[in-house]
């Protein structure tokens, strides 16, 4: 089967006082068409730096150094920036994490959305704008005629975030990345953001890239799930798989951190410690600090992924000699 999106062996490195120092390392995993895919982790854990890989996006002192990343076949890595804007907002559009850093203060709705139709079709001025409405409606924001001429700052979190979504469905894209799209939105908003995403991903068959730290949000959107730590994907399998067999300690930690409203607790369980930073990135595994399991071997091996089912990845020295 062909993937809408595969990434393999991807790198990615930033130009520190140390030389490149890769911020994500040998990291692979596939989108089907009309399949969401989480990626989960603790900040700092290289989610976002896979986003900005796939849109081609880093900042000047990052690169991908080594891999591929396929799109409908076609590898991405390498293409010349005037490349990438013909597939970026067209064929792969990316929701931002915060709405009103990546909206333009200055200029009204309506023309934001129009922008990325001006560029990928031939619509005219009006045209444009009577697309704007289109999709203002498509994306559940009440009186849109009016809308398309406000302001950003004249809008709600939600909306902005509404009309974020609005933008990058302008150009009916086969892939939807979506970077913690429901951060600092209560929790009315976000079950309204996120059924809308669920509702375009099925009428539009496209596939979804959803990066995010909220596990209920992966139980509820996700077909698969990779969970990342320190640039390493450290597990994935299909969302069954993870909620019902975490293997690895540190999915098993961010599952025991979820609050359960069933039960008294005196005190939340956390994971102790921190992210290590790319400059101090340790030799083996690189949850070894952190792991209550480790052992003499976690701190000088490296472990690599490790099949727990056909559906169901580890990387972790425990699975060893684990039958399947």
């Amino acid at each position: 089967m062909d993937h809408l999106l595969e990434v393999k062996n991807l790198k990615t490195s930033f130009l520190t006082a140390n030389g490149y120092l890769p911020a994500i390392d040998d990291v692979s995993f596939h989108v089907d068409r009309g399949e969401t895919l989480g990626i989960v982790g603790e900040s700092g854990c290289g989610k976002s730096v896979t986003s900005l890989s796939v849109m081609q996006l880093l900042s000047a002192n990052g690169k991908i150094q080594e891999g591929t990343i396929a799109f409908n076949g076609r590898n991405l890595v390498g293409l010349s920036d005037g490349q990438m804007r013909k597939i970026r907002g067209k064929d792969i559009a990316m929701i931002f994490q915060e709405p009103m850093s990546s909206l333009n203060p200055v200029h009204k709705i309506g023309k934001q959305i129009a922008e990325s139709l001006k560029i990928h079709t031939n619509l005219s001025l009006g045209d444009g704008k009577r697309r704007a409405i289109e999709l203002l409606n498509l994306v559940g924001i009440p009186r849109a005629e009016q809308i398309v001429d406000e302001y950003p700052h004249r809008l709600s979190g939600g909306m902005r975030q509404r009309v974020m979504i609005a933008i990058a469905m302008a150009c009916d894209p086969q892939l939807l990345i979506a970077d913690e799209p429901t951060t600092a939105l209560d929790v009315t908003i976000q079950a309204q953001i996120l059924d809308l995403m669920r509702r375009l991903k099925q009428e539009r068959q496209m596939g979804i890239m959803l990066i995010t730290h909220d596990l209920g949000v992966v139980a509820e959107m996700c077909d698969r799930v990779v969970v990342m730590y320190a640039g390493k994907v450290v597990e994935q399998g299909a969302v069954r798989d993870i909620f019902r067999n975490p293997s690895h300690p540190y999915t098993i930690g961010l599952l025991n951190s979820i609050p359960k409203l069933k039960e008294r607790q005196e005190r939340l369980d956390s994971i102790p410690g921190t992210v290590p930073s790319i400059e101090l990135m340790p030799a083996g595994c690189r949850f070894a600090a952190r792991c209550p399991h480790a052992t003499t071997r976690c701190v000088t091996a490296e472990p690599g992924l490790l099949p727990v089912s056909e559906t169901h990845q580890v990387r972790c020295f425990l699975r060893e000699g684990v039958a399947v």
